[in-house]
């Protein structure tokens, strides 16, 4: 599995928590007490979940280094539309991590365009764009559906006649919380 650069849920931002912590010689469960964050949530922004400005200060304040300097750190993927179509790109095979409601929107757009300016030339080249972008198409959602909390087998729905609907739906929702695995069920 290969780990993309630049920002948010990627290596290098993954990385860069990590190596604070290594560099102290704590574990993440040492960090996770230092901060008093759960060990699930040190596990999640090491894998590339943005950690929310609550968390950012508890970790900078364990870490002992400014807010500022870890959200240069851990800066998520630009939300536009340039910044949407080339991180899918750039993690085309990618299928762990977590993608943004506009990084997916914003390539599914771009996909379908490129379909449909495919479809003016000829329907084989239609075909032929949408057979390339299936992967990364595939990725994104999976990065997706698994931010907003569902797995990312919901895709195969879409293979179904008006099966498309309900995973249109699960990709269209906001980030889910992780559960904290600290409280009781």
């Amino acid at each position: 599995m290969s780990f993309p650069a630049p920002p948010c849920c990627d290596h290098n931002a993954r990385v860069s928590i990590k190596q604070l912590r290594q560099q102290r010689g704590w574990s993440q469960e040492q960090l996770a007490e230092h901060s008093g964050l759960s060990v699930r949530t040190i596990q999640r922004i090491e894998q590339g979940r943005t950690p929310g400005l609550a968390s950012a200060t508890a970790l900078a304040n364990a870490l002992q280094v400014d807010v500022e300097e870890l959200a240069e750190r851990e800066l998520p993927e630009r939300q536009d539309l340039r910044g949407a179509v080339a991180a899918a790109v750039r993690r085309y095979d990618d299928f762990d991590g977590y993608s943004s409601r506009p990084q997916y929107w914003w390539f599914f757009l771009v996909v379908m365009l490129l379909a449909s300016l495919a479809t003016l030339v000829d329907e084989a080249v239609a075909t032929a764009v949408l057979l390339v972008f299936l992967l990364p198409l595939a990725a994104v959602g999976t990065r997706r559906l698994r931010d907003a909390g569902h797995s990312g087998w919901w895709q195969l729905l879409a293979l179904a006649p008006f099966g498309v609907v309900v995973p249109l739906i699960l990709l269209a929702q906001p980030t889910a919380e992780p559960p904290d695995p600290t409280s009781a069920e």
